[in-house]
């Protein structure tokens, strides 16, 4: 008996100091989303913003507009997300995001989790992100017009 009264405050315990971590999650997806659609979206071309992965202060969010697409490295500076870079299947490498200063544990969870989140696309939607080409590196002091046409450095 007193094995799964145990067993059941733990799981209460674990479930509910989870929580908050959750929320936060589907909050900061939430505010990716708002920040990627208000500087990208027009009535004439939407954007679609899917899926968002959140390790810490970074994240990599897919994204779709038209017949273009690509994946966005975001960072949280001062409270607020920004987005660093866009680029391709690049943002899928550990490595590459570790160059970008993510350590390697958040490196490697991020690509693990964007390679669970983008199982479940459609293939063609996948095919939209890998077809950018090169790193477009993303001024977070700008606002739309901030970005570098045509840049391929990396971070």
């Amino acid at each position: 008996m007193m094995n799964t009264t145990r067993r059941a405050v733990l799981a209460a315990s674990l479930v509910l100091g989870l929580l908050p971590n959750v929320v936060l999650a589907h909050d900061d997806q939430h505010e990716i989303i708002h920040l990627m659609k208000g500087m990208f979206d027009t009535p004439e071309n939407p954007l679609s913003v899917e899926p968002v992965v959140v390790i810490g202060d970074n994240a990599i969010a897919g994204w779709v507009q038209g017949e273009r697409g690509g994946r966005a490295l975001l960072w949280r500076v001062d409270g607020q997300w920004k987005i660093r870079l866009c680029s391709g299947d690049s943002l899928k490498d550990p490595k590459f995001l570790e160059s970008a200063n993510i350590s390697a544990a958040d490196a490697t969870t991020l690509a693990a989790q964007l390679a669970a989140a983008e199982s479940k696309l459609d293939p063609a939607v996948l095919a939209k992100f890998s077809s950018f080409e090169g790193t477009m590196m993303i001024d977070p002091k700008a606002g739309h017009g901030g970005h570098k046409h045509g840049s391929t450095t990396t971070p």
